[in-house]
């Protein structure tokens, strides 16, 4: 399982190459039919943290495993996880239309409660075109990306897309010429017939990816929310790993030891074919059948943070190697940064086929659907663990201890290879019940399997003796020491929304959403040597406020409930006594969030577009009762039910004027998050901070258009992260001016493009 995802966020949206930084100027309808199957204004291409990653919208739950990016009509990936969806997708030229599909669709279409990116291959037609961007930074990005398409013969079609992305980052890392490294080939096929009323389409797509990103660096906590910089490491501009990417690791698999280099062994590789048929009937009704072939493989050496550390003469820790005034074997002594590796291999294979049946009623009062899934899913994980340790300096230098460069080698080792089912049908309704009413309701039912074989230690959640010893995750276990165990599980998974919008007067209602899911474990779920809680993970979301809508302003005001039951993971916990002693723990607990949001539009005269957003919530942690122990005895039990969600800030505005003259288009974009904590006691915080984004966009003819933007225009540091040592601590005296180590965003950026239409 992914254990270094952040348990506060739902992953919402990719940052794009596409020159969709702002929004448009649409006309606001006073009294329109909402749109409820996709998400507005909420400027998703924009990304503080990563150049071409999700972007993070927070809704007060944990960030999901389910499928969070579409690409004509299927998921990109089955999960988020071993083989993340990111590594094998990003907006490119070769999409025609992009969206953010909302909590309820998502809800029925696949049985989570997320926003999901959805994106539609751009198809050949009647005539050529073609869409060339190409982008460049201040830090030498070098990203091009090409579309053509046109007509073949009568009614038949083609199109071509190549995305590469060469990105070495602003943070120069030692060990790597690009963090980014993403070649993307698309194609696709098209057949038109009966006057257009059919419509076939075959796509291929092949993307690899070297994603070798670290955007960590120590840093002073002054004990107050704030941060300063640490020893001269500029943060944004300075790499944290060492320059010798060499990695020593112990195969979870087979017990022996392997050496890899951090660039030479992540990569990861997808290749997918899809085939689309779209008919429309005489009678009006639309058939929409997709399937997709997924074939996805990746390697990936993850370094998380673990905690800053001090060792002292008699503490074991020297020089991996030769450096500088240092020879290999030589004491070392000061502080020292631990990284919790994850050499994850990870492999999955799908076929994933989604059909609709859409239509209206005589009336047109009513707009039905019928769908279905039919998805099946292989994959596989082998996750090699252990911590390592370097000093903290720009460009650092790799520790051993006690000799060993690793240790505490697949305490936290995983394994599992599994297939999953789902086949499902759901329904929906959209009706204009009156002049006044309008109703949306859907019902989706979800027959899910799971089963393959694993290491179990416990074979169920509350066993205190294991049934398998020899599968407990002691130092240097491997699987072929081990024992292969075997499951398989059957449930059935609910999920229903209900949205209304009820007019009052001309422009002004009241509106109402309701969305209910049911999910039962998944696949990473079972990689550790404990059975997971079986108990069903219910996820509630409610909301109900006003609508006012005139000419030029749109605005919707709404009070908001979300709670999610039975949430999962498996996290790791640093010793607070001892920095290298890192236990990963199953841990199960409830989220619950109440919130007030309003958001506004206005348009108040020609070119000019402002968009608003704040959101007020209070995320807490429920039923969240664990015991932590240690490998030298230290044992203590921890409630944190009522605290408030590590990572999640209760204060949310989001700022986005645009005003548009003549050839020339400004924008902005400015978003605040309130304080969040670092630790689940609450007990240490960060301060609030600004994102914030600019630009000017050029259009030169209807062919040749320019953009200049800015990222991080004040040049925040934006750190956020975790002291290891200080998750489970509650007298934090010793944090004062403490160093730490963890994430920030961006540093100021300058960024151009080019964009060519012919």
């Amino acid at each position: 399982m992914k254990t270094f995802i952040q348990t506060t966020l739902i992953t919402a949206a990719m940052a794009a190459t596409m020159p969709l930084t702002g929004m448009a100027q649409d006309k606001i309808e006073t009294d329109s039919v909402p749109e409820t199957k996709e998400v507005k204004n909420r400027n998703v291409m924009l990304n503080a943290s990563s150049d071409n990653q999700p972007r993070q919208i927070s809704i007060g739950l944990p960030s999901s495993l389910s499928a969070t990016i579409y690409e004509d009509g299927i998921p990109v990936s089955y999960n988020i996880w071993p083989c993340l969806p990111y590594l094998y997708w990003t907006g490119t030229a070769q999409h025609a239309k992009m969206g953010v599909m909302s909590l309820g669709e998502s809800a029925l279409k696949n049985g989570s409660v997320n926003y999901a990116v959805t994106s539609n291959t751009r198809t050949g037609g009647n005539k050529f075109e073609g869409h060339a961007n190409y982008t460049t930074n201040i830090f030498n990005l070098q990203r091009f990306d090409l579309s053509l398409a046109g007509p073949i013969a009568k009614g038949w079609s083609f199109s071509l897309g190549a995305y590469v992305n060469l990105d070495p980052g602003s943070n120069k890392l030692a060990d790597v010429q690009y963090q980014n490294d993403m070649k993307i080939i698309k194609a696709s096929l098209s057949k038109v017939w009966n006057d257009g009323k059919g419509k076939f389409n075959l796509f291929y797509r092949y993307a690899y990816t070297k994603n070798l990103s670290d955007g960590y660096g120590p840093f002073i906590y002054v004990g107050d929310g704030s941060v300063k910089e640490y020893g001269g490491f500029s943060l944004g501009h300075d790499g944290f790993l060492p320059a010798n990417g060499q990695i020593r690791y112990l195969d979870v698999m087979t017990g022996k030891w392997n050496e890899i280099t951090r660039k030479d062994g992540t990569h990861a590789l997808n290749n997918a074919i899809t085939a689309n048929l779209n008919y429309t009937f005489d009678n009006g009704m639309n058939l929409d059948v997709t399937s997709k072939y997924n074939y996805s493989n990746s390697y990936m050496t993850t370094l998380s943070l673990s905690g800053v550390g001090q060792a002292g003469e008699t503490d074991g820790y020297t020089y991996a190697y030769d450096n500088g005034d240092h020879k290999a074997g030589d004491v070392f002594t000061g502080n020292y940064n631990s990284r919790y590796l994850l050499r994850d291999i990870g492999y999955e294979r799908d076929w994933l086929t989604t059909a609709e049946l859409t239509g209206k009623s005589k009336d047109k009062a009513h707009s039905w659907r019928i769908g279905a899934n039919l998805w099946w899913n292989r994959q596989g994980l082998q996750a090699s663990t252990g911590v390592l340790a370097h000093t903290v300096e720009s460009n650092p230098v790799w520790l051993k201890h006690q000799c060993e460069q690793i240790y505490g080698a697949n305490t936290g080792g995983e394994y599992y290879d599994t297939h999953e089912t789902k086949f499902a049908l759901y329904l929906s309704d959209d009706w204009q019940a009156t002049k006044r009413l309008w109703l949306s309701a859907g019902v989706r039912a979800e027959l899910y399997n799971i089963g393959g074989q694993n290491a179990l230690a416990y074979l169920n959640a509350t066993d205190e003796t294991p049934t398998y010893a020899e599968n407990i995750r002691n130092v240097n276990f491997c699987v072929a020491n081990g024992t292969k165990t075997r499951f398989s599980k059957q449930w059935v998974n609910p999920s229903a929304t209900i949205n209304l919008r009820y007019n009052i007067l001309h422009g002004f209602g009241l509106v109402g959403e309701y969305v209910y899911a049911m999910q039962r474990p998944n696949s990473q779920d079972f990689a550790g040597q404990y059975m997971p809680i079986l108990d069903p993970v219910n996820i509630h979301f409610g909301r109900a406020g006003v609508f006012y809508n005139n000419k030029w302003m749109q605005l919707v005001s709404q009070v908001t409930l979300i709670s999610q039951s039975n949430y999962k993971s498996r996290t790791q916990f640093t010793n607070p006594n001892d920095a290298s002693d890192v236990v990963t723990l199953p841990i199960t607990y409830d989220i619950q969030t109440l919130g007030w949001t309003t958001d506004v539009v206005l348009t108040p005269f020609k070119g000019f577009q402002f968009h608003g957003l704040l959101t007020l919530q209070n995320p807490l942690y429920k039923n969240f009762n664990m015991t932590a122990t240690f490998a030298d005895g230290t044992s203590k039990s921890y409630d944190f039910s009522d605290n408030i969600t590590t990572g999640v800030s209760k204060t949310i505005i989001e700022l986005d004027p645009s005003y548009s003259f003549s050839k020339f288009r400004v924008w902005a974009s400015f978003r605040y998050q309130s304080k969040q904590y670092i630790n689940k006691t609450n007990s240490l915080y960060f301060n609030g901070r600004w994102e914030t984004f600019a630009g000017i966009d050029y259009n030169m003819n209807k062919y040749v258009n320019f953009s200049l933007n800015f990222v991080n225009l004040f040049n925040e540091k934006g750190c956020s992260g975790s002291i290891g040592a200080a998750d489970l601590i509650e007298d934090v005296s010793a944090y004062n001016n403490y160093l730490m180590a963890g994430s920030y965003i961006r540093p100021f950026t300058v960024e151009f493009s080019t964009h060519i239409n012919f």
